[in-house]
């Protein structure tokens, strides 16, 4: 083939496939076409014109904007230029220089060499450049001359913009108008023409009914063709109708005669599935009486076959005593009323065994409704018989048993009890059965306990353990219960049968038991088996949580003597005193044990240090020093002590206790009726701390302590608005003696109420002195301890320590920590609205460095916050001191309270402070803690200020 004829076939297969595709579209894609293209070729002219002409505008627009720049620019320049100055047209230039579109504007004067102004954008350049140039005139003089750089680059963008939105506009306008112009041809032809193109397809396939009726209302040639393809489909679909109902009819009788046909086999088949499965015995008899057919049951109940009972007399097999009453029971009750109830008779089975069933008879008619047999249902009462024997049998068990039963219904009521039941508990039977079981439940325990075994037993099926129950009588005993949940054959659950057993003399016998092999006889105490299995949970308990424990060893002084010559009658008695007040001298939660004679030993659980060892030590001297009044004797015993601590002299009983041992032996070296530590270091200290609470206890009765006062300021006026009291114990020996060195003590041996009671008469009475001499009145602060705090009078004392001293309530500032406040914060909200209530001012001392929660903060009605001088002291040199001094004063500013900094001790914190806007301000900076009379003087002053 040549590449002409190549070329001339290649051309001619579009053509031809094009020639096949017109031929084959439909009229609505003719339409289609046809419209698009008649649109299309002028939207794309209009465009084009619309396209060209919208470029020409903006360009033009471009230059005159560009040529208005530069106008502007000149005008602007001329004076500068004139004037030489260049400070004076540069902003203008600057101004200039925000249009994106310029990239230079450079200024020259008339004179010769640099330009006067030359400013280059640095960006990247978007388009081509375009320079222009206008000279300046000052007058009619040209005094220089600017030239403007612009970048194109906009122009095109806004050119590309408006040619998208034209050829947008375009496509829009195209596509409404070919929407509306298919809407009309739609509506007028094109539908027309498929609805009767699906008309003549219908007709012509047999489906015309499946064609809705179409109304023609047209006048032209479609609407004639219409009206008569809709006469035609008509009749069609008529002809079609009358074909079906007839043949719908003649299917619905074919179908009755089949339903019919079918329901009597499944009658019969059904009929002869019960008849033959049935577990009862079922027999068809004749009016004779003879045995038609006969179930598989029923030869089963006999035991003979078929062919030996068909045909055969049913009465043949009825016990002779029992045919006569059989016959009765078919002739004059089945035979004249249709039927007759069960009746009970005997039966001789083929191989001569007696058989008890129940009979039934029903008489059997035929179509006219005529009597043509009976049948005859037999049931097997052996094992119904043998139940009722068992349910008898049961029923005197039940009553009869020793062990008290109860049946429970499902829903937790008492069903039945049996007669050891009501003798237990001391319930009659009508008074308990109906009755919810909670009644027997034990008041004093949480009912969610017992609902808790009810859950189990449900669950499980069964349940045994011990149970407190209550009696008639509402006494409560411990009984041994068993439960079982019986089920139907179903699996849900029937009634629930408990066994109680009453162990309540069983518990007592074995806590008896086991209180003997655990305790002394003689005293109560613990034995030396027993205190050693003490001792060992004690010190296994401190190891995991890293505390401390402490064993006292006691010996009596001398008890052989007593013993020997009065009588061991004396001396037991003499022990069990000694136990008494040896219990009486320990704390809560320790414990007395004895070992044997006269030797007991004492666990002390919670231990802080061996100062508290040491001062149940003092204690039991203290108990035991006293007379023992025995019959007609009186008896002075001294006791020695030893004392080991762990784990610092024993890490086990065995070396505690031997250490005990052995520091009794040194009390008793040196002088008896005394105590010695195993480790001489700890005795040193805990003398100390005893000498120091002895002169504690003394120093109230002496009065020797004393208050000083120290001064706190307002920030703003610089006057003194209230004092601190702070207590000082002027000790005989050693001098004025701080707080630090004897308050601790005071707390842990319970002597901080009386001197917090006394420092708080002492410091009302002194600021009313203040007040009465006519100095300035001011707020006095004390310190709450957290025992004083927590007092259930501290309200009334306070109440009646102002009504003594004759304060006024608002004078007096009551200072509590936060660790004291949040141990119990329900406790401590009443208490402090209480005081509040009385006017008295209210403190958080050492705020920031307790437990701060603002939730706790928000809740407690206080008046100030008082920063502690750990945060004062590096301010404001330490960045996180300063940060948190500032927000503990923005904070209490925001919840309405004063803020008070103590630790003052410079002018900068002082400037740092007043900076910040605290209220008040305390510490040496103003004065140290000053004697009552130092700071009156102080008071007469007036005011102070910080030194410059």
């Amino acid at each position: 083939m040549t590449i002409a004829a190549f070329s001339v076939q290649a051309s001619v297969k579009p053509l031809s496939r094009l020639r096949s595709w017109l031929m084959h579209i439909s009229m609505r894609q003719v339409f289609v076409l046809v419209v698009a293209a008649g649109l299309l070729v002028p939207g794309v002219l209009f465009t084009l014109v619309t396209v060209e002409w919208r470029r020409a505008e903006l360009t033009r627009q471009f230059h005159a904007e560009q040529v208005r720049v530069l106008e502007i620019l000149a005008l602007g320049l001329r004076q500068p230029l004139w004037d030489l100055s260049f400070n004076a047209g540069q902003p203008l230039v600057d101004t200039a220089m925000k249009d994106t579109r310029i990239v230079s504007v450079r200024v020259d004067g008339s004179f010769p060499g640099e330009p006067f102004i030359s400013v280059t954008r640095p960006e990247r350049r978007l388009g081509r450049s375009i320079r222009l140039a206008r000279p300046v005139y000052y007058g009619k003089q040209v005094i220089g001359q600017v030239s403007v750089e612009f970048d194109d680059g906009d122009l095109d963008r806004r050119l590309r913009v408006q040619a998208r939105e034209s050829v947008l506009m375009i496509g829009i306008e195209l596509a409404v108008s070919l929407l509306l112009i298919l809407t009309l041809l739609d509506s007028r032809f094109l539908g027309p023409l498929k609805r009767l193109s699906l008309q003549a397809r219908a007709m012509a396939s047999g489906e015309a009914e499946a064609v809705p009726a179409w109304s023609w209302t047209r006048g032209d040639e479609i609407g004639d063709l219409g009206r008569q393809l809709e006469w035609a489909r008509g009749e069609l679909h008529r002809l079609i109708s009358e074909l079906n109902d007839k043949n719908d009819a003649l299917e619905l009788d074919i179908a009755e005669r089949m339903e019919t046909e079918a329901a009597l086999r499944a009658s019969e088949a059904k009929y002869r599935e019960l008849f033959v499965s049935n577990l009862d015995g079922i027999c068809v008899v004749d009016l004779d009486g003879r045995v038609l057919d006969a179930n598989p049951a029923m030869l089963a109940l006999l035991g003979i076959g078929a062919e030996t009972l068909v045909g055969q007399r049913l009465d043949r097999y009825v016990l002779e005593n029992w045919r006569a009453y059989d016959n009765h029971m078919i002739e004059h009750r089945v035979l004249i009323d249709g039927r007759c109830g069960e009746y009970e008779i005997e039966l001789r089975r083929g191989d001569g065994e007696l058989l008890p069933v129940s009979a039934k008879g029903v008489l059997m008619r035929d179509g006219d409704g005529r009597a043509v047999g009976v049948w005859r249902i037999l049931r097997d009462l052996t094992e119904r018989k043998a139940a009722a024997v068992r349910m008898e049998l049961a029923a005197k068990v039940f009553d009869n048993t020793a062990e008290a039963i109860m049946v429970i219904t499902p829903d937790a009521r008492i069903a039945s009890v049996n007669r050891a039941f009501t003798d237990i508990l001391g319930y009659a039977a009508d008074e308990i059965v109906g009755q919810m079981v909670s009644m027997l439940r034990d008041p004093e325990i949480d009912s969610a306990w017992y609902d808790e075994i009810r859950t189990r037993y449900l669950e499980d099926g069964d349940w045994r353990g011990e149970v407190p129950l209550r009696r008639h009588d509402g006494k409560v005993f411990t009984a041994w219960m068993q439960i079982n949940v019986v089920r139907d054959v179903t699996g849900r659950i029937g009634d629930v049968v408990a066994l109680v057993r009453d162990i309540s003399e069983a518990k007592a016998t074995q806590a008896r038991v086991l209180h003997l092999a655990r305790f002394d006889a003689l005293t109560e105490l613990p034995n030396r088996a027993y205190f050693c299995e003490l001792t060992g949970e004690a010190v296994a308990e401190a190891k995991r949580h890293n505390e401390r424990r402490a064993l006292l060893f006691v010996d009596l002084d001398h008890f052989k003597t007593i013993n020997d010559s009065l009588g061991h009658a004396v001396g037991d008695l003499l022990l069990q005193g000694v136990a008494r007040r040896l219990n009486d001298a320990i704390r809560a939660g320790d414990v007395v044990g004895r070992l044997g004679g006269d030797e007991f030993v004492i666990l002390l659980r919670n231990l802080d240090s061996g100062g508290e060892a040491a001062y149940v030590a003092e204690r039991v001297l203290a108990q035991l020093a006293l007379p023992f009044q025995i019959g007609e004797h009186e008896l002075v015993v001294t006791p020695s002590l030893g004392i080991a601590l762990y784990p610092d002299d024993g890490g086990d009983y065995d070396a505690l206790i031997r250490n005990a041992d052995a520091a009794m032996y040194h009390a008793k070296a040196n002088g008896r009726n005394t105590y010695r530590f195993y480790t001489a270091d700890m005795n040193a200290r805990a003398r100390e701390i005893l000498v120091v609470e002895n002169q504690l206890r003394r120093a109230l009765e002496r009065n020797e302590f004393v208050l000083h006062y120290q001064p706190q300021a307002d920030m703003e006026t610089g006057r003194i608005v209230g004092a601190e009291a702070l207590i000082r114990w002027r000790h005989p020996e050693r001098g004025l003696v701080g707080p630090m060195q004897f308050i601790p003590i005071a707390e842990e041996r319970g002597l901080i109420g009386a001197i917090g009671q006394w420092v708080l008469r002492e410091a009302c009475r002194q600021n009313r002195e203040w007040q009465d001499a006519g100095l300035p009145p001011i707020e006095v602060a004390v310190n709450l301890s957290a025992m004083q705090f927590y007092q259930q009078a501290l309200v009334d004392d306070i109440t009646g320590l102002l009504r003594e001293t004759g304060l006024q309530p608002r004078w007096l500032a009551l200072e509590v920590t936060e660790s004291v406040i949040v141990q119990d914060v329900e406790s401590t909200i009443a208490t402090l609205a209480a005081l509040k209530t009385m006017g008295l001012k209210l403190a958080i001392d050492d705020f920031g460095t307790g437990y701060s929660s603002l939730n706790y903060l928000k809740r407690f009605k206080v008046d100030k916050l008082k920063i502690d001088r750990s945060f004062v002291m590096d301010v404001p040199g330490d960045a996180d001191d300063s940060a948190i001094t500032r927000a503990v004063v923005s904070l209490a500013h925001n919840l309405g309270l004063q803020v008070i900094a103590e630790g003052v001790e410079t002018a900068e914190q002082w400037a740092f402070l007043e900076q910040e806007e605290c209220d008040e301000v305390q510490g040496y900076l103003l004065s140290p803690p000053l004697p009552a009379a130092e700071l009156a003087r102080m008071l007469a002053h007036g005011s102070w200020r910080p030194p410059k």
